[in-house]
């Protein structure tokens, strides 16, 4: 296996605290890259993935970052680590990767689809993940792909299709829960076997949040629903807007979530997703990914951009 290793450098940078905006936090990044992914272990411990193939990760709560050249050339995705030093990274042309010493070295995993795009990749316990995305050598640019392991990653088999355009993988009470065009697929036994669900009006979701029962999705043309019965009924909400795009959702409770996405763009529900007022960002980057660690909730996106707030 080749290793793609190379520390390029350990940049020392403070993390500027602003009290503008809603109570929402900056955090100076060290590269004014696209951050596309990222993976919380408890507050202190964080791993960003970039457009421009970086690992960048804090173990003092976002204050200092160690910077990696982990993948010259691809454009990572997401990032998932099980701990501080046991990870895995995924992207353009079929690129997934796992570490096991915090991301100095990378070991390359070799897939059967090697033109595969990969979106996501989770790792739900210490033998079993997934990782999902399109693969693009079909006649369909949307056909979906992914790859199931439940050997802690050394190996990895290819599951049976489950939709158009799969994009993003959730976690909740022991289901697997992945979103393709117009569909939810749970899974109860880590993707061998899949039950596909309707959303709302069959439209394409990029993003997806549960809290309970409660869920929230969205994706293109400004679509927005909720749901109270664990995604078998979803409803839209009330701030349809066609020209918005929305790639990112996270719900804090059974009222409270934010959704974000293009254009610097921030919403929140205090009503379980029925209802959505925008947020005063206190820095304007395109929003990729929103999560929820402990009290705080981050937001990530384009251009470095990285702000949080109290959430709870």
């Amino acid at each position: 296996m080749k290793k793609i290793i190379i520390l390029l450098s350990c940049l020392i940078v403070t993390a500027t605290v602003s009290t503008q905006a809603q109570g929402w936090n900056v955090v100076n990044f060290p590269v004014s890259e696209n951050i596309n992914g990222a993976s919380f272990l408890g507050e202190d411990t964080a791993f960003f993935v970039t457009k421009n193939g970086k690992l960048i990760r804090s173990f003092d709560k976002l204050k200092s970052f160690d910077t990696f050249n982990s993948a010259p050339g691809i454009s990572l995705e997401d990032v998932h680590f099980l701990n501080s030093d046991i990870g895995f990274i995924c992207g353009s042309k079929g690129t997934l990767m796992k570490t096991t010493d915090g991301g100095y070295t990378f070991e390359k995993i070799n897939i059967t689809d090697t033109i595969a795009w990969f979106f996501d990749v989770e790792m739900f316990d210490n033998k079993h993940g997934l990782v999902i995305g399109l693969s693009l050598n079909q006649k369909s640019p949307f056909t979906g792909i992914s790859f199931r392991t439940a050997d802690g990653g050394k190996t990895w088999t290819k599951t049976k299709p489950i939709g158009l355009g799969v994009s993003e993988i959730g976690y909740y009470n022991n289901e697997i829960i992945v979103q393709s065009f117009g569909r939810l697929n749970y899974s109860t036994d880590f993707g061998k076997t899949w039950e596909s669900r309707q959303t709302v009006s069959g439209n394409p979701g990029r993003s997806f949040s549960f809290h309970g029962k409660t869920g929230i999705i969205c994706g293109l043309k400004g679509m927005i629903a909720y749901t109270n019965d664990g995604g078998k009924i979803w409803l839209p909400s009330e701030n349809k807007n066609d020209q918005k795009v929305y790639v990112a959702s996270q719900m804090l409770n059974n009222s409270e979530g934010y959704i974000g996405g293009l254009k610097s763009t921030l919403l929140k529900t205090t009503d379980g997703g029925r209802n959505w007022s925008p947020e005063l960002m206190a820095k304007s980057f395109d929003v990729y990914d929103l999560i929820l660690v402990k009290n705080r909730i981050y937001a990530v996106g384009s251009e470095g951009g990285i702000i949080w707030k109290n959430a709870k």
